[in-house]
């Protein structure tokens, strides 16, 4: 009968703790980040966000936002510079090809942009990149507590004893 006692108790013990370990895990998905030709594409939970969405989803964790903001905005330079820089570069060559005399000090300009833009294209990548993985690192460590307890069997002075560490 003691037995019997003691292994309902056991029983309703692992069954309601399970149960508290699961009500208190709410799993927020994570931000995948896809770069294309056209540019970075945000996904979370399957659905495209866009640059403003991104900032309202990663406005929880700052440094990753703080992140983001840094490399949307090199982003934005990095464009206008490779812009630029290509309007320079293409000018002298069609002053050549309509029998002018090119200004090829505007192509050397448009190349030093050129490589302007490509270096803060560069860092807006790495930055964005560290801001989606640094919020989805923070993410997973908030959502993801696990309850791991470690079992050891003891042998002391009173006699042997099972030991739970958690």
């Amino acid at each position: 009968m003691k037995k019997s006692i003691l292994l309902l108790c056991l029983f309703c013990f692992a069954i309601s703790f399970s149960f508290a370990q699961n009500k208190n895990t709410t799993i927020e998905p994570e931000i995948e980040m896809k770069a294309g030709l056209l540019g970075y594409r945000f996904f979370k939970d399957g659905e495209r966000l866009n640059w403003k969405e991104l900032m309202e989803a990663t406005a929880s964790v700052e440094e990753a936002n703080l992140l983001i903001k840094r490399g949307r905005s090199q982003n934005t330079f990095s464009s206008i510079f490779a812009f630029t820089g290509g309007v320079f570069i293409g000018i002298p060559f069609g002053q050549k090809s309509a029998d002018r005399d090119p200004t090829w000090e505007l192509a050397y300009v448009g190349g030093a942009l050129a490589l302007a833009a490509f270096y803060l294209s560069f860092k807006a990548f790495n930055n964005i990149n560290k801001g989606v993985d640094s919020y989805n690192v923070a993410v997973a460590k908030q959502s993801s507590y696990r309850f791991e307890p470690e079992f050891f069997i003891v042998n002391n002075q009173s006699g042997f004893g099972l030991a739970m560490r958690f």
